[in-house]
């Protein structure tokens, strides 16, 4: 099956711009970058895969979530990591469905707390902000260069990610309370 560089749409952004962090699971050793919506969560449509990242996409090619399943002792530190100091906040839309797509090389800062994802080697045109925390770098052929992600922290059993959805959301945390007693009959 042949890969492809990832095609994106980019559109006048929403009213209010997208949440995004990035979450490393320690104990999956895995990199995962949700995309809350201030309307509220999306659902689950459609991918685009390759053998170490997966952006999942809503029916609208609206991103929800990426994952690296890369190590972060794989990823390549760069002591000259400089992300762009500028972007745009737009609606980015993302194409072609359930592709294989290139596996990107992942480069790091040296506290492993910012991340990109390089996919191709032409010159990005366009920088792009999909969300909070997150970079797109577009080439003139609307293809995906680079994506960057910044806040990174460590997490363990999802306690994190849990607590900043919920941040987001404004949900209050679930208060346990004890059992009842007798029959409800």
């Amino acid at each position: 099956m042949a890969t492809v560089t990832p095609i994106v749409k980019v559109l006048a952004p929403a009213e209010k711009t997208p949440f995004g962090r990035g979450f490393y699971q320690l104990e999956e050793e895995a990199l995962y970058l949700p995309v809350e919506y201030p309307e509220g969560r999306l659902k689950f449509f459609s991918f685009l895969d390759s053998k170490t990242t997966s952006f999942h996409l809503d029916r609208d090619g609206r991103l929800i979530f990426i994952e690296i399943t890369l190590p972060r002792r794989r990823w390549r530190v760069r002591d000259n990591f400089i992300p762009p100091d500028r972007a745009e906040a737009v609606d980015l839309r993302w194409l072609d469905f359930r592709e294989t797509i290139a596996a990107p090389t992942v480069f790091c800062n040296t506290r492993r707390d910012q991340v990109m994802l390089r996919f191709g080697r032409g010159p990005a045109v366009r920088n792009v902000r999909p969300a909070e925390n997150l970079i797109a770098q577009i080439g003139a052929d609307n293809r995906l260069v680079t994506i960057w992600a910044f806040d990174i922290v460590d997490d363990l059993a999802g306690r994190e990610i849990a607590g900043w959805r919920r941040a987001v959301h404004g949900e209050r945390k679930f208060r346990q309370t004890a059992p009842r007693t007798g029959s409800p009959m």
